[in-house]
């Protein structure tokens, strides 16, 4: 601990020499409720998952796929347990956290909002010089003293935490006695009893992501296992800091590809639970489950990254029966006899409706069900819908079910709930004196939850780097800046109508407006402070934001000298944007999985940047052609180099689907057919072949040669330029800022059916804008 930590917690201790003792007035307030002393707590956070999702929410709409809406009851989660936990205790209307993890996971643990502990986004967390003077990311623990570990320890509670945890520095520093992790660490890679991995490697100087069960490469991001065959961690078990599980020779014997990650992760929070008990000692589990989180699926490889099946449960009306999974095969070829699910986020929703059913099942079996809080909650929006979205409250609006005996609160509540508030709300209930000289942003839950108070607070916050989201009981200001009148919901929750004229709602509506513009300097701090205080770091240069310098005038003139090439009789135009009027990316694009954070729209440009270290951020258009021309503008803000992909996702011949290629760095331009060259799979078997002989070797180079065509280029950072591909038969022309560049004739070029392309960028940043794409009709390129 260093000196900053230890001198916060000094203060801390100081101001809570009551802290084992209940006050007085939270005596008198809850003495009745809880027969058995102090409530145990199960705060259960689920990953990745809107409000919408479930069915006590009520939403016309629930997600089939990812991006994909569906109003078909039989691909919506099913999940009586916790409706009777919502009707029985109660379910919050309208419950924010923040628009994607990180922020939102640093909200729930501190009770704060990022102007004081700094995480304003998965993709910018704000630094600080640790004890040897490496700038690195501000953990929590640093930022924030009072976690809610250290909240209930503070209370005499032994803790818990279990599932994702997505901290950075020693997960020993924050609050918790014991933990049991999946997958743990990504830094971790020498755990012995899984090959379930996905990890970078460089593979004859390029640079590939590998699933370690089958050798083989896909366009997915670096993770470990956390479903089935997981990677499993412990802290603090068995006198070790920090171990792999299986951790015995009779667990080593039953581990297998059937183990479920989330079934391991309850087994330890139950016999934490039990071992509690019988000391007589109150407890709060943080159960951080991956459940609702997309990844990829190792038993069915070829769906990629995905919502993998669970093993297969059944409710009866009583209660859950659950099939023991059964899988066997290897190398990504596996037989789940039909003892796991279809793929799919309901199925996610269904299994932890399974294990609150075992939750609420082993609390009365341990005779404290009467005796115990239960709060299911998630961090963000779904992924392809909210997640990380700034539209509305897509990405902040998410479930929030509290069972308490005792409430006074039943069923549907129309209130506003912040994740912040979570840890005064374990503070009260775990009789803790949070110092009023702690700043916090949350409110209690306790005195709406058990006495006769009808309203909880008066406004919502949430926040992603410089977008601010704020909400009253009437209107709403999205990350956009865009007004709402949310006093009425609409069927599928999200479809407010947008104010555009103040004249016409009421005056309370804009009394509401007025009250939440003040509030919002106060967090309105990115651009000014987005590190620890004192750190005196140099600004990071926000690199996402594209300035049209010389865009207006270069573009311009690049554009003038081959326009007229393209436009006239016989070519239709099949694709174009400008990126105007809009900072969303839009519909007509599909990101790669994991790399969300790495696409924006601002100031009318398309900006892209790498944000996975084994792979560039791909952004793709579905759209049929065969011969072809492509024109966008493009800048370096910094980025190293970019791609622009053509594809045939159907095409099996090929490293994913990939037909042809332009390659752009600063000093090189390169176009490939990649069918018949380095993305060939026989090709790409022997690139990977570090044993081939000599004459191999050169028919090797003699492939790569015959199929690619390069030119030497200068091009600065900042400066708009003007790209255009065309493809006729077999032949592909490059022409940069008017004058063509280089020509390729190639067989594999001449692909009939291809069908998505887009952009993959390596490093930060890249400027896209004003992309058209032309088919011919009886016109020949030239």
């Amino acid at each position: 601990m260093n000196c900053l930590r230890f001198c916060l917690a000094a203060v801390i201790v100081r101001f809570s020499c009551v802290i084992a003792v209940w006050q007085l007035i939270g005596v008198l307030f809850l003495a009745e409720c809880w027969a058995g002393g102090r409530p145990n707590i199960v705060l259960v956070y689920a990953d990745d998952i809107s409000a919408r999702e479930l069915p006590i929410y009520g939403s016309s709409t629930w997600t089939i796929n990812r991006g994909e809406d569906s109003s078909d009851p039989a691909v919506r989660a099913k999940t009586p347990v916790l409706d009777q936990m919502a009707q029985e205790g109660c379910w919050i209307k309208t419950a924010w956290a923040s628009v994607v993890c990180s922020p939102s996971r640093a909200m729930m643990m501190t009770g704060r909002y990022a102007h004081l502990h700094k995480w304003w986004n998965n993709s910018y967390k704000g630094r600080y010089r640790n004890e040897i003077g490496k700038v690195t990311t501000w953990p929590l623990y640093e930022s924030s003293p009072m976690l809610i570990g250290y909240v209930a320890q503070q209370g005499g509670y032994a803790t818990y935490w279990a599932g994702k945890t997505q901290m950075p520095g020693d997960l020993r520093e924050y609050g918790f006695d014991q933990g049991c992790f999946t997958p743990g660490s990504l830094s971790d890679k020498d755990n012995p009893f899984t090959d379930f991995k996905i990890v970078g490697k460089k593979v004859n100087g390029q640079k590939l992501v590998i699933n370690e069960d089958t050798g083989e490469p896909y366009d997915t991001y670096d993770q470990h296992g956390w479903y089935f065959y997981p990677h499993v961690r412990l802290m603090n078990h068995a006198d070790k800091d920090f171990q792999w599980w299986p951790n015995t020779p009779e667990t080593i014997d039953s581990f297998g590809l059937g183990t479920y990650g989330p079934d391991v992760e309850l087994d330890f929070i139950f016999d934490f639970m039990d071992r509690q008990h019988e000391q007589g000692k109150p407890f709060f589990v943080y159960h951080t489950t991956h459940l609702g989180h997309g990844a990829f699926d190792w038993l069915n490889p070829e769906n990629g990254q995905t919502w993998p099946g669970t093993p297969v449960i059944r409710w009866d009306g009583d209660g859950y029966t659950r099939t023991e999974p059964k899988i066997t095969g290897d190398h990504g070829d596996y037989d789940t006899h039909d003892t796991v699910t279809d793929v799919g986020i309901h199925h996610h929703i269904n299994y932890l409706d399974y294990q609150m059913w075992l939750y609420r099942k082993k609390l009365a079996e341990m005779g404290i069900a009467d005796n115990t809080v239960i709060v299911f909650c998630a961090d963000n929006g779904t992924a392809g819908y909210g997640k990380n979205s700034h539209e509305k409250q897509k990405g902040v609006h998410v479930p929030m079910i509290i069972y308490a005996p005792g409430m006074t609160k039943h069923g549907e509540q129309d209130v506003l709930v912040n994740m912040s508030d979570l840890l005064p709300t374990i503070a009260e209930l775990t009789g803790v004196t949070i110092p009023d000289e702690y700043e916090h942003n949350g409110e209690s839950l306790v005195p709406f939850l058990f006495t006769d108070q009808t309203k909880h607070r008066e406004w919502l916050y949430g926040y992603s780097r410089e977008r601010q989201m704020i909400r009253g009981d009437l209107v709403m200001k999205d990350g956009y800046d865009r007004w709402y009148d949310v006093s009425k919901d609409p069927a599928d929750l999200i479809s407010f109508p947008e104010i555009t004229n103040w004249n016409e709602v009421s005056e309370a509506h804009r009394a509401e407006r007025d009250k939440l513009l003040e509030v919002l300097p106060e967090f309105d701090l990115f651009e000014t402070e987005p590190d620890a205080p004192g750190s005196n770091l140099p600004p990071k240069e926000d690199k996402r934001k594209g300035k049209k310098t010389n865009k207006d005038t270069k573009a311009k003139d690049a554009k003038a000298s081959v326009g007229s090439t393209a436009s006239g009789p016989g070519w239709m135009v099949a694709f174009e944007d400008s990126y105007d009027d809009r900072t969303d990316v839009g519909g007509n694009y599909t990101i790669g999985p994991g790399m969300q954070d790495g696409w924006s729209v601002t100031d009318g440009v398309l900006l892209g940047q790498q944000v996975k270290d084994a792979h560039g951020s791909t952004i793709r258009v579905l759209q049929d052609f065969d011969d072809v021309d492509i024109q966008f503008d493009f800048q370096f803000q910094g980025g190293t180099s970019f791609n622009l992909v053509i594809d045939d996702q159907n095409e099996k011949s090929v490293h994913a689907g990939h037909i042809c290629r332009v390659s752009i760095s600063p000093k090189r331009l390169r176009i490939s057919d990649d069918k018949k060259g380095g993305m060939n799979l026989e090709v790409r078997k022997q690139r990977q072949n570090p044993n081939l002989s000599p004459e191999e070797s050169e028919d090797l180079v003699e492939i790569l040669a015959s199929t690619q065509s390069a030119a030497k280029v200068d091009l600065q950072p900042n400066d708009w330029h003007n790209l255009r591909v065309r493809i006729k038969g077999e032949t592909m022309k490059v022409f940069l800022d008017g004058e063509l560049a280089t020509t390729l004739k190639s067989p594999g070029i001449d692909h009939p059916t291809k069908n998505k392309f887009g952009f993959t960028v390596n490093g930060t940043m890249f400027g896209f804008d004003n992309l058209v794409v032309r088919t011919p009709a009886d016109i020949a390129i030239r």
